[in-house]
């Protein structure tokens, strides 16, 4: 049996697999979010009719779970639609029990572009529980994967403030039973088979009731002037709620005084950018109300790049302390200038936001960028305490910034990790800001911040792009080790992504800049990086050199962790190249370097390569104790994927020694977590354990109903040694039900794959199983010869798994020869090793021994 092995080194995962990374870093693994629903409004007034027309129209189209139609909202700002459509949502959650989504896609938001559709289905995708760096990068593809995520699913999902039909139709899952509200200012009437629903004003009644209940007043006194007021607004819900707003907290206010004010308002805000000069009056009046203090406090919130703010970013860019800036959070929502999504993040209607902008406008630029700076300055600072968690990397050089609040205190990697995750949107949005802006040293430091973070959690395409522009940012510094910093950086994720020339490139020139300023850290670096490419691109020999010179600096350096990562890189080369001992050796020199640095992730991946090394050496007891060990280290770490891909090959090792039960459970767990996260690598590798155990276990049918299931996804992703590890099992499987010419057509695809890719073991393998097709053929001298070479094979890779079925076979020759003597002592060598090393097949040797010696078995076989 060869190996597949998904395994990790460096903070990098290895996929023996095609022999390349699928991702730098500790994998990130978000959680599987199932109501994203922002909370329902209790003051909801009218709508009668729309809404019960579409919950009657949803239950009766649920009831014999029939399609279920797009259902578009649309209506003029502020009119209600977004409310409309989380009522209706709130009231069916029921009946979508797999999730209720809601995703604003920024069609009219301020400072904003309408969201791409390939990053609303990025982020949908991690939202429903998959790893960033499993998303593909471009659209058909993940709206095939969201479409594959949601198959036989029932979920409602809210698509807000929508540009149209073309920024819509891509989300849509491909399944009947979703339910999908879609809002736009605009009607959708080219989404096709949308029903619509069309939002106007509320009726003045409807508007009066939703004053009384905002103001905690009843206004049946005033009901002429209760009219008048609404009238004012248009009837506008988010017009009436503000106005309402400033009535609670002034309850000596009649509402004469309120139409005054308003009338006098309305003359004051012609030159605003407001598009409803009526509600901008509402704002004002609002913001009038305000103390001078919250009154820049509000400007300033204007600014913020991103829709989302908390306290600790608001104090630095007002520059007041953050207990302040909290206080002014809390009363801004009071006054309904501000919503809060959760606990402690705020967000701006896209209205106000606008609103506050044009004032912000009359502050003057100088002050306003200075307030941007500070800003900035937050998100920088925070964003690299947290890499430091994030990346296991100590990084030196890092500005105290003067004048900025305190920091979140980021002391473990689970704070740090939720920290980047409330905050990713937000610091692309400040990083796209300087990027536009010109702002060339912020965008450097904006992209080393976000470095660690966008290796382990995406988005990729984003993370080359910001790096790319860092990278033409940092050419005008007078710095070299600057510019191939940022070089390093893009190559890194540009690896990631597959793209292996644009990456050589740059490392190439980012070897060169250290070379030029003599600054051997850099060049080491650079050099193990150049490794991993040159591994990558199966060149093998080059890389080992690049590793091996890379090494020689670390140590040179005193760098232990960096000679730690080069180590073991080394030893995938040398597992890669089937020399196992050799890469034992080089992974325990790892591990010890990795536990005097005490890094923790380090000494994960680093046992866990041991644990698959130790296996393939059939030395199965230190092998489940090192895999068992790797599984604690990823617990700890709350490295999910990490976690499972060493449970998956744990089962593996209990397969081998005949727990089956054991081994299945093992598998079967591993494969959900890992189609939960998107994984198709490590998917295709838990589809083949788990066929293969069922097969050992004599349950063919559902043993290849797997294994082809695991053959699907392996061309899919382009895997070729998983492409030949299964054909090799459902050759075997064949083998064992009498299928034998298809069996010897799928083995010898099987073997053509294991010779092109140099893979000794598992041709090996395939030669023992060709050989037992050819004996159950009948061409005993061809099952002779095959048997023969694989002892050869796993002699010289020190197999002795393949070494006892390879003296098996000839056991079963010379048997056939009437060399009965000499098959003994053949059947005897092989259960003798089997048994040695644990293996469950020694069973069926022993049996077949039993038949050569009836009521002769070896004493320990009893």
């Amino acid at each position: 049996m060869s190996l597949r092995a998904g395994a990790h080194d460096g903070g990098r995962i290895y996929q023996a697999v095609g022999d390349q990374y699928i991702y730098e870093g500790l994998p990130v693994a978000p959680a599987s979010v199932t109501n994203t629903l922002p909370r329902d409004t209790f003051a909801f007034e009218g709508r009668d009719g729309e809404l019960q027309k579409l919950v009657d129209a949803v239950r009766h189209a649920s009831a014999p779970r029939g399609p279920l139609p797009v259902y578009a909202i649309d209506g003029m700002p502020g009119v209600g639609k977004t409310a409309f459509a989380v009522r209706a949502a709130h009231l069916l959650a029921d009946a979508f029990p797999d999730g209720t989504l809601f995703v604003n896609l920024h069609a009219h938001s301020a400072g904003q572009l309408p969201v791409e559709p390939v990053d609303v289905l990025g982020s949908l995708l991690s939202i429903a529980g998959v790893a960033a760096q499993y998303i593909p990068a471009g659209l058909d593809a993940r709206a095939a994967m969201w479409r594959d995520r949601l198959a036989g699913k029932r979920v409602l999902l809210i698509l807000d403030n929508a540009a149209g039909h073309h920024q819509v139709e891509p989300l849509l899952p491909g399944t009947d039973n979703c339910l999908n509200l879609v809002t736009s200012r605009r009607r959708l009437s080219a989404l096709d088979g949308a029903v619509s629903i069309s939002l106007g004003t509320l009726a003045p009644d409807e508007a009066i009731n939703l004053l009384s209940t905002l103001s905690g007043r009843d206004v049946s006194c005033e009901e002429a002037a209760a009219d008048a007021l609404v009238r004012l607004c248009g009837c506008l819900p988010l017009a009436v709620s503000m106005l309402a707003g400033r009535l609670r907290h002034h309850p000596s206010w009649l509402l004469g005084d309120l139409i005054e004010d308003m009338a006098d308002a309305q003359t004051r805000l012609d030159e605003l950018r407001a598009e409803d000069s009526a509600v901008a009056a509402t704002f004002e009046l609002s913001y009038q109300d305000l103390p001078d203090d919250r009154k820049l406090f509000f400007r300033r919130l204007g600014l913020h790049p991103g829709e989302e703010i908390d306290d600790w970013a608001a104090a630095a860019l007002v520059g007041v302390p953050r207990s302040q800036a909290r206080r002014h959070l809390a009363a801004l929502y009071d006054d309904h200038l501000i919503d809060e999504l959760r606990h402690g993040r705020y967000r701006m209607h896209d209205l106000i936001r606008d609103y506050t902008r044009a004032l912000a406008d009359t502050d003057g630029e100088a002050g306003n960028e200075e307030a941007m700076g500070h800003l900035f300055d937050y998100y920088q600072r925070t964003a690299s305490l947290a890499d430091r968690q994030l990346s296991h990397t100590l990084r030196t050089g890092i500005p105290s910034i003067s004048g900025v609040p305190s920091c979140p205190d980021l002391a473990t990697r689970t704070e740090a990790l939720k920290w980047m995750e409330s905050e990713r949107a937000n610091l692309l949005a400040c990083a796209q800001r300087t990027i536009q802006h010109g702002q060339h040293p912020r965008v450097v430091r904006f992209a080393e911040a976000m470095a660690g973070y966008l290796q382990q959690a995406g988005p990729w395409d984003r993370a080359i792009e910001i790096h790319r522009a860092a990278t033409a940012a940092a050419q005008r510094s007078a710095d070299p080790s600057e510019q191939a910093r940022a070089l390093i950086r893009l190559a890194t994720v540009q690896y990631l992504s597959g793209d292996y020339p644009q990456a050589r490139e740059a490392l190439n020139r980012a070897l060169g800049l250290y070379r030029d300023v003599s600054v051997l850290s850099g060049q080491a670096s650079a050099l193990c990086h150049l490794g991993i490419i040159h591994k990558l691109t199966n060149e093998h020999e080059v890389s080992t050199q690049a590793l091996e010179r890379a090494l020689s600096l670390y140590r040179h350096l005193g760098d232990q962790e960096g000679q730690a990562d080069a180590l073991t890189q080394l030893g995938i080369v040398r597992y890669w190249q089937s020399d196992y001992p050799g890469a034992s050796q080089l992974l325990e020199q790892a591990l010890k370097l990795y536990r005097d640095v005490e890094n923790l992730l380090g000494q994960a991946n680093a046992l866990h390569h041991l644990g698959l090394v130790r296996w393939l050496l059939d030395d199965y007891p230190v092998a489940a104790e090192v895999l068992e060990k790797a599984m604690a280290l990823h617990h700890d770490l709350g490295n999910r994927i990490g976690m499972a891909e060493a449970q998956n090959w744990l089962g593996a090792v209990w397969c081998t020694t005949g727990r089956y039960e054991a081994a299945a459970e093992a598998q079967s767990e591993a494969l959900t977590v890992f189609r939960e996260m998107g994984s198709r690598f490590n998917e295709s590798e838990a589809l083949y354990n788990l066929g293969f155990t069922l097969l050992s276990a004599e349950e063919h049918d559902a043993a290849v109903k797997y294994l082809e299931e695991a053959l699907v996804v392996c061309r899919c992703v382009d895997s070729p040694l998983g492409e030949a590890d299964v054909l090799w099992a459902l050759g075997s499987a064949h083998v064992r039900t009498g299928a034998l010419t298809l069996a010897a057509e799928l083995l010898d695809q099987s073997l053509t794959l294991y010779r092109e890719m140099e893979n000794s073991l598992g041709e090996a393998a395939t030669l023992n199983e060709i050989g037992k097709l050819l004996f159950a053929s009948g061409r005993h001298t061809q099952a002779l010869e095959h048997h023969e070479l694989a002892l050869s094979l796993a002699r010289s890779l020190n197999s002795p798994f393949e070494e006892a079925l390879a003296l098996a076979g000839i056991g079963r020759h010379a048997h056939y020869e009437g060399e009965t003597v000499v098959a003994i002592d053949h059947f005897r060598n092989a259960y003798a090793i089997l048994e040695r090393i644990g293996a469950a097949e020694a069973k069926n040797i022993q049996r077949e021994l039993a038949d050569l010696l009836p009521g002769m078995l070896d004493e320990r076989g009893k």
